[in-house]
């Protein structure tokens, strides 16, 4: 009995010890799988994060330059509508005060000697010889005209050169065909339409040669040269313009200086 008990130890000793070597081995296998499995499953994370973060900040730094730049093209068209409407103002206030002078040295020069009439009104001597009422058709015409230019004056630029085409259309030998063309001349330089401008300023200068409209339509005319690359042309016209006394003899002189 003893003998074969001792022989069924043995045995059971020897099984049970092959089984704890065997168990004991198993976690080191799965310990290693463990540990390369995540390091595999995480190594394309980590790199596909960073471009989606560089793209969100990208987009929105594009966005933030757009919004600045909207706002500086807005802030410059107003800039650009205020000096058109101050360009406006000027020479309608330089129209109107040579308008003024022009008016008082026609009525003091055809004033009679004493200057007044036995009734104490002015005596004037019409060069006709005979007072005579406007016309209806010379009513209409001016009506026309002030209608024209007093929209330019309150700023309506556009409207403002249908205003004076339509004049223009309606009276073409009328009596403010010069002063009309001079304005739409105007026009077209405050919208940069150069070929226009140059046309209407043109006619003034070519056609009214006497005209007191014809020394500022000059000098604007030789500024369209210039503004469209026609040196020789300019410069001819701008000293011409230069040489003579007043304000456009001024400014062409200045523009001289300035440009050539």
């Amino acid at each position: 009995m003893k003998y074969y008990s001792g022989s069924l130890v043995l045995p059971s000793l020897l099984l049970a010890s092959v089984a704890l070597t065997t168990h004991a081995a198993a976690p080191v296998a799965d310990i290693g799988t463990a540990q390369a499995v995540p390091s595999a499953s995480r190594a394309p994370v980590a790199p596909a994060a960073a471009p989606s973060t560089d793209t969100y900040y990208l987009l929105q730094s594009l966005r933030d330059e757009l919004r600045d730049l909207r706002g500086m093209v807005e802030e410059q068209g107003n800039t650009i509508r205020l000096l058109k409407q101050r360009q406006v103002d000027d020479y309608l206030d330089l129209d109107r005060r040579l308008s003024g002078l022009t008016a008082s040295g026609v009525s003091a020069s055809l004033q009679s000697p004493t200057g007044s009439s036995a009734g104490g009104a002015k005596a004037t001597v019409p060069s006709s010889g005979v007072s005579s009422p406007a016309s209806p058709t010379d009513s209409a015409e001016k009506a026309a005209y002030d209608k024209a230019y007093g929209i330019l004056k309150s700023g309506q630029v556009d409207t403002a050169k249908q205003a004076f085409k339509s004049y223009l259309t309606q009276y073409p030998k009328g009596r403010y065909v010069a002063n009309g063309q001079y304005w739409l001349g105007e026009i077209y330089m405050l919208d940069n339409q150069l070929q226009e401008a140059g046309k209407a300023f043109a006619v003034v200068v070519e056609q009214y040669p006497a005209h007191r409209k014809m020394l500022d339509a000059s000098f604007k005319l030789g500024k369209v040269y210039h503004l469209q690359g026609k040196n020789e042309q300019a410069k001819a016209l701008l000293s011409k313009v230069a040489a003579t006394k007043g304000s456009a003899g001024k400014l062409a002189g200045d523009y001289l200086k300035a440009n050539f």
